[in-house]
């Protein structure tokens, strides 16, 4: 033992640890991600899509306008929850909003998020209704799942899509 080379052994296991590591990383990207972007691409209404890492995985999918965001949206979470399991990821929209949606959507953006807090469902709806019927769009369409509440918005050939994760907690209700 007087002449091992601990600095040979230590190099030797962290170039041995390193290479496991890449090649454990490579074939999660061979089996996994790269199946799951075509996947998810080969979907309609599917531009463009991307995978990041940011503590978590984060889906990113460029949509074209959708006539139903809700459904759309459920399509993508199944696909995804087929190819990662629960495993932690969360799932981006980028849409095509320009100002003139942007405020329209500040304009129900109250009248949303009450709804979600409050779970008065069909008096946002009719605000929100209220509100943009007035503003000259070409589409609109409020609805609500189990899990989120959905808002699209079209004028031209711009689209906002907005999506607010339900609480599920009832009004007056504090943690």
């Amino acid at each position: 033992m007087k002449n091992f080379k601990w600095h040979v052994a230590v190099l030797a296991f962290i170039f041995t640890l390193g290479i496991a590591t890449g090649v454990v990383l490579l074939r999660q990207r061979q089996m996994i991600e790269a199946p799951l972007l075509k996947r998810i691409g080969e979907l309609e209404h599917v531009r463009q899509v991307r995978l990041e890492e940011d503590g978590e995985k984060v889906i990113i999918v460029t949509l074209e306008y959708v006539s139903n965001l809700q459904e759309t949206y459920r399509q993508l979470h199944t696909v995804i929850t087929e190819m990662l399991g629960e495993e932690n990821y969360r799932l981006e929209l980028v849409d095509a909003r320009n100002t003139t949606l942007e405020d329209a959507y500040f304009a129900v953006h109250l009248e949303l998020y009450e709804g979600e807090q409050r779970g008065n469902f069909v008096a946002a709806g009719a605000a929100i209704n209220t509100k943009l019927a007035v503003l000259d769009l070409d589409h609109y369409r409020f609805a609500v799942d189990g899990k989120y509440l959905y808002l699209q918005l079209k004028k031209g050939d711009a689209w906002l899509y907005e999506i607010v994760e339900r609480q599920n907690g009832r009004a007056g209700e504090h943690a």
